[in-house]
């Protein structure tokens, strides 16, 4: 049996188990919050052992967000999220550092991915990924590849890994076709001890709600679409984050 078929089969039992599992987890947002988004969609899942482990010695929560785009840093969610975090966790010094790599697909990050983790120390790898591999038309297996390399090379090191996939917008989801990549992605997080947060799939989610437009005619309208999309973006990340470090820290069953 090839390995595309392989894995074909994988991905189409992991995304049953998937979802016959979602109503026994927990909710991200609360209802009625702008940001909410269905447990369809997303709910929390997973633990965060190796930032666990870090925060029982008395450590720091140092975050690496590591990127294919560029973006505006303070309104961006990496801010968020470490503003959120450090509310949620006052008595341990959270820090999110941010590295661009412009335009590179999952293969091309991977030298950035080793570097960085090398010199932050990182406890958890916030890895936004998939774009460049879509719109280049990249390979499955070849993108899978370089997600088990780099998942591989940041739990070698200590930190938990989360995957975010790439921005969902009306225009784009009509010209590249993203849905390998999103299935690779909730594949490999089962299957790698890795967390999948579906970013896709949130925006879609808020756009077709009315909540947010991603074709605005004016610049006012598109820095509302931006903070909104980022502000909800970093939250959710951050009551993510803090939830599976709370279940890593609990005694087992």
């Amino acid at each position: 049996m090839t390995r595309a078929i392989v894995w074909t089969l994988a991905v189409l039992v992991g995304l049953t188990a998937s979802t016959a599992a979602g109503a026994a987890r927990a909710a991200s947002t609360m209802p009625g919050d702008p940001c909410a988004v269905p447990e369809s969609v997303y709910t929390v899942d997973g633990a965060l052992p190796r930032a666990w482990e870090r925060l029982k010695r008395g450590g720091a929560l140092p975050i690496l967000v590591l990127n294919s785009a560029s973006a505006r840093p303070d309104a961006a969610y990496p801010a968020i999220l470490e503003k959120e975090l450090a509310a949620r966790l006052p008595d341990r010094k959270v820090s999110v550092t941010v590295r661009n790599a412009p335009g590179a697909t999952a293969q091309e990050m991977l030298p950035i991915l080793n570097r960085e983790l090398a010199a932050s120390s990182a406890s958890l790898l916030v890895w936004q990924v998939g774009t460049a591999d879509a719109m280049r038309n990249i390979g499955p297996d070849s993108f899978g590849e370089a997600l088990g390399r780099g998942i591989a090379a940041a739990q070698g090191r200590g930190a938990d890994v989360i995957l975010m996939d790439m921005q969902y917008s009306p225009q784009t989801a009509q010209l590249i076709t993203f849905q390998p990549y999103l299935d690779y992605m909730e594949w490999v997080s089962q299957d790698s001890d890795v967390v999948h947060f579906p970013r896709f799939e949130m925006m879609r989610h808020w756009f077709e709600d009315g909540r947010v437009g991603f074709t605005p005619d004016s610049k006012e309208e598109k820095l509302q679409a931006y903070q909104f999309v980022h502000r909800c973006l970093g939250r959710i990340l951050a009551d993510t984050v803090s939830t599976m470090i709370d279940r890593a820290g609990r005694p087992a069953p």
